[in-house]
């Protein structure tokens, strides 16, 4: 697989291979969990210490969220996205947004973003990115969870 070297398009990181969409919310697990379906994205985003709307790859790759994601495997934010926004094998309920969670323990906490122009457009915008545990996930209500395979 051909590594792209560009790396964003506006306001959003691409993936290694080029596109803006990491990963989705499809039809049928959006019908399941009662959301609206959507690719998942994300953005460059912002930190500013001390502020509290700091978001996308930015944020996640402030030293301490690097270190974290570091621990369980992952080289910065693009590569977590990447990732989990692929092989989620959870989605739990967080407010507005949904926890998107991986068997590496790594969490996605993505909201939709709405496109006035035209709704065809809406996305899921990759917040934040950090490493979990059960505890975390333990007063969480869990809305999917990956069929397994059936064993033979």
């Amino acid at each position: 697989m051909q590594k792209n070297p560009e790396q964003y398009s506006g306001e959003f990181v691409l993936t290694s291979n080029g596109n803006i969409d990491f990963g989705e919310i499809s039809p049928e697990i959006a019908s399941l969990i009662k959301r609206q379906a959507g690719k998942i994205r994300l953005r460059i985003g912002k930190q500013v210490n001390g502020e509290k709307d700091n978001f996308g790859e930015m944020h996640i790759n402030r030293e301490t969220r690097l270190k974290q994601l570091n621990a369980i495997g992952y080289g910065d934010a693009r590569e977590a996205a990447e990732d989990i926004a692929v092989n989620y094998d959870e989605i739990y309920e967080n407010g507005i947004g949904l926890l998107l969670r991986n068997t590496n323990n790594a969490t996605a906490y993505i909201c939709i973003e709405p496109n006035l122009e035209n709704a065809e457009n809406d996305f899921y915008d990759i917040k934040t990115i950090s490493s979990s545990n059960d505890r975390y996930f333990k007063n969480k209500k869990r809305l999917w969870k990956r069929p397994q395979p059936s064993k033979q």
